[in-house]
């Protein structure tokens, strides 16, 4: 029987240091999914204030950077809300893998509001059937709303 060691020396990447970067940005126009948007576009957001890493200025205040829509799933039947996923922010000289950054903004759920006036109007033909037809909000990030990735430099 053989033996496979996996040593520090053969891993090509160290994710041992965890000391991290928060990076509080702001989308620059409003991104919901009541709008025309679509998976892959791109989409700007600006950062609140500098960013320092060891004393040294690494983003100065209102940089633009640039994301991608990746996810939409639209509001469903039965109050399920509907959710915007962005990831991909890229950042100049900054390899994807050092950044934790995904952006995951859901709508209003009713969900737990319809589903008890469901279940007490079925005893009545067809009228808890007419819950259905409740849908769940859109998914809204406005420009002063403020997200956080991570970027953690001293990975390699």
């Amino acid at each position: 029987m053989q033996c496979i060691c996996f040593a520090d020396e053969y891993l090509p990447y160290d994710y041992s240091d965890t000391r991290a970067v928060a990076i509080k940005l702001s989308p620059v126009r409003d991104i919901s999914t009541s709008d025309e948007i679509y998976e892959g576009q791109e989409v700007d957001f600006k950062v609140r204030k500098n960013v320092y890493i060891d004393g040294f200025m690494f983003l100065p205040k209102d940089t633009i950077i640039k994301a991608r829509i990746e996810t939409i799933i639209t509001k469903g039947m039965n109050g399920f809300p509907a959710e915007l996923i962005i990831d991909n922010f890229k950042i100049d000289n900054v390899h994807q893998t050092q950044l934790l950054s995904t952006c995951i903004k859901a709508g209003r759920n009713y969900a737990l509001l319809v589903y008890p006036i469901k279940w007490l109007l079925t005893p009545i033909p067809f009228v808890g059937s007419l819950t259905n037809l409740i849908q769940g909000g859109q998914a809204r990030l406005k420009t002063d709303d403020v997200i956080t990735i991570y970027y953690y430099p001293y990975w390699k």
